[in-house]
């Protein structure tokens, strides 16, 4: 008997059920989930993206380019290999243990999946010249960080995050990170409406269902549902109905998930093109970065093209991303031409109306005849440390440090406020007294572990060692 096509394909999604968990180490998928999202990919695209769930997630860093870029640099026993849509990213053959690295916690580099890096790409292409931009949703950081490394120079980030745990540990990674023109905010988007505020791009990191990170993060298997899908839709257009208004005419709204369905996807572009009269920018990709398109063709049934750029697990080297370049029509249509900013009056606007969590390099703190410095002074690009000696510590040391441990250094090294740094790198500050030293790293950022790796692995080397 032959089988109409409907029937065929509830058939076949019956079977791919079936046969899920029959696939090595393949996690347990909700049945609606696996019903929409066959129909969605298709027999083969859905059957790579199974496999891929099967695979060890890609392990992947980006260099902060402004203590460290060269590819050189990394180290070569984790077998290196560039990310092609992110010059300062790369993908290492093995995961190491990141948290016992002093170069992490000094900000010489960041974990950060390879899919969420292509914003980088975005912004090289589209932006030329100095912007006033806002990062609305960016804990834990890795997206800001990524932007300002991307940004020409003079430009200028707002990273803001609405949830208060989340915006502290954001405030964390900004500051490692050590480039002074970002101001990280604890806000709702709705708070910026409040502002006078106004910018030129605005990367809108959604918070979504989190199909993309099944592979990554079983929990968030756990937590899916059409329910929170439906609600997530809903979710993304308020907080972009929230922000329009401060986002420049011809500026630039970089709108992604981490998920997979069309309706937080493809629809919610189309909402977006129709409710506000935007337009849906083409990005130059290459073949071989296997990047997927539009999985529902034109929502808008209209005859032009409608560029939207996916990342599976399977297909693509990364988790799950969906991205679009939208530009609010209107006057300065060109982002390729210099635009003036003045950040201390943008600054000043927020302090009005927002919450500042972090802002360059804080003052230090005066106890009894001594200034005890802001660790941001240690970590920062542009700080002046010159009057206070640059002491050298070994690994141990420098572990001892990280954990907020009393640290011993020799007999030569003067008393009084001094940095440490490890192979050249600044790491914080400490008060020798002489027989032991004051440790003067955040009790916060303490590495709480007491474990010790048996083989210490580095992930940056510098030519000096």
């Amino acid at each position: 008997m032959i089988k109409d096509k409907n029937q065929q394909q509830t058939t076949e999604q019956a079977d791919v059920r079936s046969n899920i968990n029959k696939v090595n180490e393949a996690p347990t998928l909700p049945p609606s989930f696996v019903d929409y999202t066959y129909k969605l990919f298709g027999k083969e695209l859905f059957e790579v993206f199974l496999k891929g769930l099967t695979q060890p997630a890609p392990v992947s860093i980006r260099l902060n380019n402004y203590k460290l870029s060269a590819m050189e640099k990394v180290n070569p026993n984790l077998h290196p290999e560039p990310i092609p849509w992110c010059r300062e990213g790369f993908w290492l053959a093995e995961r190491p243990n990141f948290t016992f690295d002093p170069m992490l916690h000094a900000g010489v580099y960041y974990v950060q999946e390879a899919s969420s890096m292509f914003l980088s790409h975005v912004l090289r292409h589209y932006v030329k010249h100095p912007v006033m931009a806002l990062d609305l949703c960016a804990a834990p950081g890795g997206k800001t960080t990524c932007a300002r490394s991307s940004l020409p120079q003079g430009a200028f980030l707002f990273s803001n995050e609405p949830i208060s745990k989340r915006a502290q540990i954001l405030a964390e990674n900004v500051q490692k990170y050590g480039h002074s023109g970002v101001v990280v905010t604890n806000n709702y988007p709705r708070e910026y409406q409040k502002t006078k505020l106004a910018f030129d791009v605005i990367i809108a990191d959604v918070p979504c269902s989190g199909e993309g990170m099944f592979r990554k993060d079983p929990q968030t298997i756990a937590e899916w549902s059409p329910a929170n899908v439906e609600n997530c839709w809903k979710l993304q257009r308020s907080i972009i109905s929230d922000i329009w208004d401060n986002l420049k005419p011809g500026g630039l709204l970089i709108y992604s998930t981490c998920t997979f369905n069309a309706h937080e996807d493809e629809e919610n572009v189309a909402w977006i093109l129709e409710e506000y009269g935007a337009e849906l920018l083409p990005v130059p990709t290459e073949e071989a970065w296997n990047i997927t398109g539009s999985l529902i063709g034109n929502p808008l049934k209209t005859a032009s093209d409608f560029p939207v750029y996916r990342f599976i697990p399977g297909k693509t080297r990364g988790e799950g991303l969906f991205m679009a370049v939208i530009r609010k029509r209107g006057e300065d249509e060109n982002l390729q031409k210099e635009i003036a900013l003045d950040p201390s009056k943008a600054v000043a606007e927020a302090r009005k109306r927002l919450r500042i969590l972090s802002y360059g390099v804080k003052e230090g703190i005066q106890k009894g005849k001594t200034i005890i410095p802001d660790h941001t002074l240690a970590l920062s690009i542009t700080g002046d440390t010159s009057i206070y000696p640059n002491i050298k510590v070994d690994y141990p040391t420098a572990i001892s440090y990280l954990r907020h441990e009393a640290i011993t250094l020799g007999s030569e090294v003067p008393r009084g406020i001094i940095l440490l740094t490890y192979k050249h790198h600044k790491i914080g500050f400490a008060k020798n007294l002489g027989n032991r030293a004051n440790n003067l790293y955040p009790q916060e950022w303490r590495i709480k572990s007491g474990y010790i790796p048996n083989e210490v692995v580095v992930i940056t080397e510098t030519d000096k060692q």
